[in-house]
């Protein structure tokens, strides 16, 4: 009989070793689903910050195309532009 209880006591210690076990691995699987709900947030929150620093830059890459030293040669280029429509204006009537 003495047998047969080290083997129940045995059987026993497992048991709570393994409900120990259980607790332990529940509260860190608590602890990482939080830990993922905020990486999940900081990760949100820079694409956010990332998307406002992309239409700033585009913004700002159109406003520095808008600009007076680009506005200056685009005027230039469509005066240049009107000249040769008028050339071939001028052609086409003189046909």
């Amino acid at each position: 009989m003495d047998e047969l209880s080290l083997i129940v006591e045995a059987i026993r210690n497992k048991v709570k070793r393994l409900l120990i076990s259980n607790t332990n691995l529940k509260n860190r699987l608590v602890d990482l689903e939080e830990e993922k709900k905020q990486l999940e947030e900081m990760l949100a929150d820079r694409d956010k910050k990332i998307s406002q620093l992309e239409t700033a830059l585009t913004r700002e890459q159109l406003t520095k195309g808008l600009g007076d030293d680009d506005s200056v040669r685009a005027v230039q280029k469509v005066d240049e532009l009107l000249r040769e429509i008028e050339k071939c204006h001028v052609l086409l009537n003189n046909r």
